[in-house]
């Protein structure tokens, strides 16, 4: 098992000034960046299906979008660098009409308890409730 140090919390830097190597114990992510093999189809996806604002592009280099309020930067992947893999977790109260529009696409919709599942067209795997679920 491996063991990583405890970043100490900002109570903790109160109490103890000597320490100088005190990190606060809540980051904060100001955006994600995922890479892509196939831009020009992630991009649709992402701003003509789920509608992400795109804050600035430069098309075919860089796509800076809002996806319900998280900022995501999708860019080529090159120079060995690898596609980016994860699940998008979105709430969306009234899903019938995209999940009309996927399926008519050819994209495959299952349900998996409380979340509505698909994939965008390198596989990430986007999850819809119709709330917010607990990250426990």
């Amino acid at each position: 098992m491996i063991s990583l140090p405890r970043i100490a919390s900002e109570a903790d830097a109160e109490h103890d000034s000597d320490t100088a190597s005190a990190v606060v114990a809540q980051p904060k992510c100001y955006g994600i960046t995922m890479f892509t093999l196939q831009y020009n189809e992630v991009r649709d996806f992402y701003v003509n299906l789920l509608n992400a604002r795109v804050v600035q592009e430069k098309f075919g280099h860089f796509c800076n979008m809002d996806i319900a309020g998280i900022p995501v930067s999708l860019r080529p992947a090159e120079n060995c660098e690898m596609v980016s893999y994860f699940h998008l977790n979105l709430v969306l109260k009234r899903q019938d009409s995209l999940l009309a529009e996927l399926r008519r696409q050819g994209i495959i919709v299952t349900t998996v308890g409380p979340f509505t599942n698909f994939r965008d067209p390198e596989g990430r795997v986007v999850k819809l409730s119709e709330e917010q679920l607990s990250m426990k």
